[in-house]
This record gives C-alpha cells, sequence and structure tokens, in this order.
C-alpha cells in the first residue's frame, strides 16, 4: 500500500513539473542600453520562425517578462533581433540565448552595423 501510494505521489510530481507538463519558462528580456529600442523575440523550441514578441518597443535600460517552451530539461532557447529606433543613428543587433531558465534575464542591445535591407 506504501510503495503505490509513493509511485502516485511520484508521479503526480512529474506531471506537474513543467518540463513533463509542457509549460514554460518565464525570462525577463532587459534592454542594456540608453536607447529605445524594437525587438523581435523567437522561440526557438517551437519549430517555426515566427516571432512570439513582433516589434516590441523596449525603452533604455527597460524590461518586459515573457513565457517560453521549455525543454525536457525545464529550459527555454530564444533569439532576438533587436533595432534602434533612431533613424540617423540605426545600429542592429542579434544573439541566440539557449539553456534558459526560469527568471533569467537576457539583455538586448543594438551596437553593430544594420544589414542594408534591415536598415531605417
Amino acid at each position: 500500500m506504501f510503495h503505490r501510494l509513493a509511485l502516485g505521489c511520484a508521479a503526480l510530481a512529474l506531471a506537474q513539473s513543467p518540463a513533463w507538463a509542457g509549460g514554460g519558462v518565464t525570462v525577463h528580456i532587459q534592454n542594456d542600453t540608453v536607447d529605445s529600442l524594437s525587438v523581435t523575440i523567437y522561440d526557438r523550441l517551437l519549430g517555426r520562425r515566427q516571432p512570439v514578441v513582433a516589434s516590441q518597443i523596449i525603452y533604455g535600460n527597460s524590461s518586459i517578462s515573457l513565457t517560453i517552451t521549455a525543454n525536457a530539461a525545464g529550459q527555454g532557447h530564444l533569439s532576438w533581433t533587436a533595432t534602434t529606433l533612431d533613424a540617423d543613428m540605426g545600429r542592429c543587433g542579434s544573439h541566440d540565448s539557449r539553456g534558459l531558465n526560469d527568471g533569467d534575464t537576457v539583455r538586448v542591445h543594438a551596437d553593430g552595423a544594420c544589414p542594408k535591407h534591415r536598415r531605417r
């Protein structure tokens, strides 16, 4: 009887964990510059190239929070692109972040030259 109860509790605990229940990982996206940025974020575990956040304005030194898909280990994977809003000093940035845990912060910035097709 005790073994059945212990086994049932273990199965319930696994079913409630994000890794087994298809849950998500909440991450914070922080603009670590003084410039306002237009940010697009892709959940790389969804397997499609559709943004989960598209052209979101994040003001200088501000942040947003979002939930992305968790893998079997309970970690998320996202990529982002960012563009400054200043047309005269247009800068771009991008990065791929793997192994994200619940509560992690991803810092975004636009400190590189923009490709010609992205320049504003």
